[in-house]
């Protein structure tokens, strides 16, 4: 009886473990889609400055009202 209820208990560990390993593995997830939402935005961003710098460059040759 009590090996079976020792039994029992081991496989709730194993699944506790497996369902924990599986929130990790998640939460990885979002932090790597953070990540890249960052990179992103920070793309953006340099992309912005670099268009605003090639308009002045234009403007200041009078290629460019």
């Amino acid at each position: 009886m009590f090996e079976l209820f020792n039994v029992g208990l081991e496989m709730q560990k194993r699944m506790i473990d497996i369902q924990m390993q599986g929130v990790e593995v998640a939460q990885q997830m979002v932090d790597a889609a953070q990540r890249n939402v960052d990179v992103g935005l920070a793309a953006h961003d340099a992309g912005e400055a670099g268009m605003k710098a090639m308009k002045g460059w234009m403007r200041l040759w009078g290629m460019c009202d």
